[in-house]
């Protein structure tokens, strides 16, 4: 039975949105009602599966930030690819809006489905409403408009060849290696710098060389941004950082947040450069680094999950105030 996606008003047609839901979340997977209506859903973007027979059989939405939920297909009609076509719809619409980015949270049991349609894990699994679940989300690319009357391409200088050697994946090993690497690529940016690291790590951003270069670059002048997440600052305030005092003399060009409890799942250590750039260390406890001077599609997929959090993070006052 054929079954096409058309996009749908929350002010029309709540009514049915809501049953579909109901039957697959409130009524099958026992999600409590409360935490189903979640008041979000006169902003989203909504959209319904309808067979041949014009029955609704499915749902989904997506969210002004890029969030894909909600994704609903009533039991008898499972197994005809009405899942991919929902996806498909809001990948679509968020490319019209022009998003960078899309996430959701998987069900552990779903997860497989999402990984063939192109996205990725990050952070670990985490209960929600009683099941367990998996953040992934999916770079999107960025659609480029030409200019009418203007045959010739468009050269941007700042953007090195990625063929060339500035876009050659890196690796670094151990402690000194990754810390070198680190300094090296902080002569990269020139208006964004976006750090991630759960305790401030002291090997790599306590270090004068890294805290010069930093201090240099947002000095540079007025579009020089640094932006720095952590988890928690108590190996910051038992053991001092360089780092935190430079904010404090500078706390025009540079902050500091403390990511949320119950966001605070990633184990990375990345440092982000005008979203071109990156430097990666996959898992904080082990030294072992990437860098790439021009990756943009993976530079933009760090610099997304960060802006995420950091949209949800709150500035550390502790920091703020703390005499180092």
């Amino acid at each position: 039975m054929d079954v096409h996606v058309i996009s749908a008003d929350w002010s029309k047609d709540a009514r049915v949105l809501q049953e579909i839901r109901g039957k697959v979340f409130i009524e099958e997977q026992q999600v409590p009602r409360d935490l189903e209506w979640d008041g979000l859903d006169e902003e989203a973007h909504h959209f319904l599966a309808i067979n041949s027979a014009g029955v609704r059989v499915g749902c989904a939405r997506l969210l002004p930030t890029g969030q894909i939920g909600r994704m609903a297909v009533l039991k008898e009609m499972r197994g005809q690819q009405i899942g991919n076509r929902l996806l498909d719809a809001c990948i679509e619409k968020a490319r019209s809006l022009g998003l960078d980015r899309v996430f959701l949270h998987a069900q552990a049991q779903a997860e497989d489905f999402y990984r063939k349609a192109g996205f990725l894990p990050f952070g670990d699994r985490f209960p929600e409403a009683g099941i367990d679940h998996q953040a992934m989300d999916l770079a999107l690319p960025i659609p480029f408009e030409p200019v009418p009357g203007i045959d010739k391409p468009v050269i941007r200088e700042e953007a090195p060849d990625p063929a060339s050697e500035a876009g050659e994946l890196r690796q670094f090993h151990g402690e000194s290696e990754c810390a070198e690497g680190l300094r090296e690529i902080l002569d990269w940016p020139r208006r964004t710098l976006r750090i991630y690291s759960q305790l401030l790590d002291h090997v790599l951003f306590d270090q004068p060389g890294v805290v010069e270069a930093l201090s240099a670059f947002v000095r540079t002048g007025p579009p020089a941004r640094l932006q720095v997440l952590i988890h928690s600052n108590s190996a910051v305030v038992s053991r001092g950082h360089r780092l935190v005092e430079l904010a404090r003399r500078i706390d025009s060009k540079i902050q500091i947040r403390t990511v949320p409890v119950e966001l605070a799942t990633d184990r990375h250590t990345a440092v982000v450069c005008d979203d071109q750039g990156f430097f990666l260390m996959p898992d904080a406890e082990n030294y072992l680094a990437f860098a790439n001077r021009y990756d943009p599609v993976q530079a933009q997929r760090l610099a997304g999950r960060f802006d995420y959090l950091w949209e949800r993070s709150k500035t550390d006052a502790e920091l703020r105030t703390l005499r180092l």
